[in-house]
C-alpha cells in the first residue's frame, strides 16, 4: 500500500499512524474489560474515512489471522463455526464468503451494510481469530484421508446401521427406538472387531488412532457431552468436552470415530424428541423447572442408554471370542491403549467433573429404573484451554 493508502492523522495523539496500527488498536479495545466506545469509534471513523485501499488491508489481516488459525489445527469450517457461536449468522458470512481479497467492499454491499458496520464485523472478526487457543492435531492426517476406500462390506454395514437409527428416530415407542440403536451398536461392533482382527497381522502405519471434533451445543451443553463421551467410551474412543469452545474431541480409530458420530446424532434426536415431549415443567409454586428437568433428563438418558450399549457390545465381543479365541483380547486391549495414549498426548491436562441432579422427575422421566444419583466420569479440558 502506498503512504496515503496506509497512513491516517489521530486527532487524539497528533501522529501519523499506519492502518494496521488502526485495526489492531482497534482490536486492542475490544480486548479490554471496558471498552473505550468512543476511542474505538474514533478508529473505524479513521478507517471508514481512508482510501478505498484501506478495504484490502482489512481483508488481508483478517486473511493472515485466517491462516495462523489454521496453522493451529483450526479447520475453516471449526473457523465459521466459532465465529457464527460467539459473533453471529453474519460475521461468519463475512469469514466464509467466496470474495477473497478486497471483498469488504463487496460483502457489505450485498449485506447492505453502512462501511462502518462493515468495518466492525470485521475487527471483530479479527478479535475473535486472534483469540482462538491452539489445537491439537488429530492424527498424523484426516482419518478420511488416511483411510482406503470403502469395501462393499464396510458399505453394506453401515447402510444397516444408518436404516436401524432411521428407524429408531422415526418410531414413537421409546423402547422400540433403544431396541433399534442397541441393534445397530451390535452390528457395528462385531464389524470394528473383525477389522481390528484383519489388520491386526497386517502391521498397517495408516492404521493409527486419529480424531474428530463434533460440536456439542447448548442448551444442556454438559449432558449432551455426556451422552457422546457414553457412546465413545463404548466403542473404545475417548471424547474429551472443550466447554468453552463448544465441541468436544473424539479420539480412536477411523471406523469407530465414523460410526461414534452417526450413533450419537441419532440418540441426540431421539433424547430431544422424548425431551421436548414431556413438555415444560413447573413446581407446586408454579415456577419453572424445565430447565432442571431436562438436564436431568438428557442425563439419565446417556446413562441408560449407555447402560444398553454396553450390553450390545459385549454380546458381539462374546460372539467374536468364539471365533477368535484368545486373540481376540490382546488386540483390543493393544486398541484401547493406542487411544488412551493418544488421547494423553493430544490432551496432557484433561480433569474430570461430576454433574449433579437436582430434578427427580426429570431424572424418572429420562430413565425410569435408575437411581436418583450424580453422574461422574465426564473427560473435560480444563477451562482456558483448548
Amino acid at each position: 500500500m502506498g503512504e496515503r493508502a496506509s497512513t491516517f492523522r489521530s486527532e487524539r495523539r497528533h501522529e501519523a499512524l499506519p492502518a494496521r496500527e488502526v485495526i489492531y488498536a482497534a482490536v486492542g479495545l475490544l480486548r479490554e474489560p471496558v471498552v473505550d466506545g468512543r476511542r474505538y469509534r474514533e478508529l473505524l471513523t479513521m478507517l471508514a474515512e481512508g482510501p478505498p485501499e484501506v478495504a484490502v488491508e482489512v481483508d488481508a489481516v483478517v486473511g493472515e489471522a485466517l491462516e495462523e488459525a489454521l496453522r493451529r489445527n483450526w479447520t475453516a469450517a471449526e473457523v465459521a463455526r466459532q465465529t457464527e457461536r460467539r459473533l453471529g449468522v453474519r460475521h461468519a458470512g463475512y469469514v466464509t464468503d467466496p470474495g477473497g481479497q478486497a471483498h469488504l467492499g463487496p460483502w457489505a454491499e450485498r449485506q447492505g451494510l453502512p462501511l462502518m458496520e462493515a468495518l466492525a464485523c470485521a475487527v471483530e472478526v479479527l478479535a475473535l481469530l486472534l483469540s482462538l487457543p491452539p489445537l491439537p492435531r488429530l492424527g498424523a492426517a484426516p482419518a478420511s484421508a488416511r483411510r482406503p476406500a470403502r469395501s462393499a462390506q464396510d458399505r453394506r454395514i453401515l447402510e444397516k446401521v444408518r436404516a436401524l437409527l432411521a428407524k429408531a428416530e422415526s418410531t414413537t415407542f421409546p423402547e422400540e427406538a433403544e431396541a433399534l440403536s442397541s441393534k445397530a451398536q451390535e452390528l457395528m461392533a462385531r464389524h470394528s472387531i473383525d477389522e481390528a482382527m484383519v489388520g491386526a497381522g497386517a502391521a498397517r502405519v495408516d492404521d493409527a488412532p486419529s480424531g474428530v471434533r463434533v460440536p456439542v451445543d447448548d442448551p444442556y451443553a454438559g449432558a449432551k457431552s455426556i451422552l457422546l463421551s457414553e457412546v465413545a467410551s463404548v466403542n473404545r474412543c475417548r471424547a474429551v468436552w472443550s466447554k468453552g469452545l463448544g465441541f468436544s474431541t473424539v479420539v480412536g480409530f477411523a471406523s469407530d470415530l465414523e460410526f461414534v458420530e452417526v450413533l450419537y446424532t441419532s440418540l441426540l434426536v431421539q433424547a430431544t424428541s422424548a425431551m421436548v415431549a414431556a413438555g415444560s415443567q413447573v413446581d407446586r409454586s408454579g415456577r419453572s423447572r424445565t430447565r432442571s428437568f431436562r438436564q436431568a433428563f438428557l442425563l439419565a438418558y446417556a446413562t441408560r442408554i449407555g447402560h444398553r450399549l454396553r450390553a450390545a457390545e459385549a454380546a458381539s465381543r462374546a460372539a467374536a471370542a468364539e471365533e477368535y479365541g484368545d486373540a481376540l483380547l490382546p488386540v483390543l486391549a493393544d486398541r484401547s491403549a493406542a487411544v488412551r495414549a493418544a488421547e494423553a498426548e493430544a490432551f496432557p491436562d484433561t480433569v474430570s467433573r461430576s454433574v449433579s441432579i437436582s430434578n427427580a422427575a426429570g431424572w424418572a422421566a429420562g430413565a425410569a429404573a435408575a437411581d436418583l444419583a450424580s453422574l461422574s466420569g465426564r473427560t473435560e479440558v480444563p477451562t482456558g484451554s483448548p
